[in-house]
């Protein structure tokens, strides 16, 4: 398997936690003033982030319940500019789905003070994880954006799929990901398989009946 990039993982992140991110109105902690909540949102929005072809598997089920063809055009740029082959970063299937452990990443982020990860004790006994994001977050964001352009797929891909995901939580995106049987039916331990040409077939019968 290849070496793991941290880095790109942290910032692949990062954008996640930021640009899904409400505003913070508890206890104040100086420094950050949004919040991000949820692990299990985090690693579904990562998914689609790392499985284009799923992406836009997703976007295809839009649009056909929608009719609005941004989401076709979407779907068809995915494909033309070959996301499912240069984009993927293959994820592991663990006992409730795509996972990857956030320990290295996160403690990257939050030596830097970019990153403060709370954990909530809820009432039936199991703990929410919370990432708590501020300014200089926001400010080393946009300078990578202006010093490396070509990192400004990361900034618009999130905002995509964060459009996509509509403000679900993160066990419904869980949910409507295990529909997909290729995501489903692989083994525990095993890498997610891709579902690219299944995905380009519906792609093309739909632009064609457009």
């Amino acid at each position: 398997m290849a070496k793991v990039d941290y880095h790109r993982n942290a910032l692949r992140i990062l954008f996640i936690l930021v640009k899904g991110s409400r505003p913070y109105s508890g206890e104040p902690v100086a420094g950050y003033d949004r919040v991000f909540e949820g692990e299990t949102k985090v690693q579904a929005l990562d998914f689609w982030v790392r499985y284009p072809d799923y992406l836009a598997d997703e976007l295809l089920s839009l649009y056909e319940r929608t009719g609005e063809r941004d989401h076709l055009g979407l779907a068809e740029r995915i494909f033309a500019e070959e996301e499912p082959d240069l984009r993927r970063v293959p994820m592991l299937r663990r006992y409730f789905g795509a996972y990857e452990p956030l320990d290295t990443v996160l403690s990257m982020l939050k030596c830097r003070e970019l990153v403060m990860p709370r954990s909530l004790r809820m009432q039936t006994g199991n703990d929410r994880h919370n990432f708590l994001v501020g300014p200089k977050a926001r400010g080393l964001l946009d300078q990578v954006v202006t010093d490396l352009p070509e990192l400004g797929w990361y900034d618009q891909r999130v905002d995509l799929v964060l459009r996509v995901a509509d403000g679900r939580g993160g066990y419904e995106l869980k949910a409507r990901q295990h529909e997909q049987k290729e995501y489903h039916d692989a083994a525990t331990g095993d890498l997610i398989p891709t579902t690219a040409e299944r995905v380009r077939k519906r792609l093309r019968r739909l632009s064609e009946e457009a």
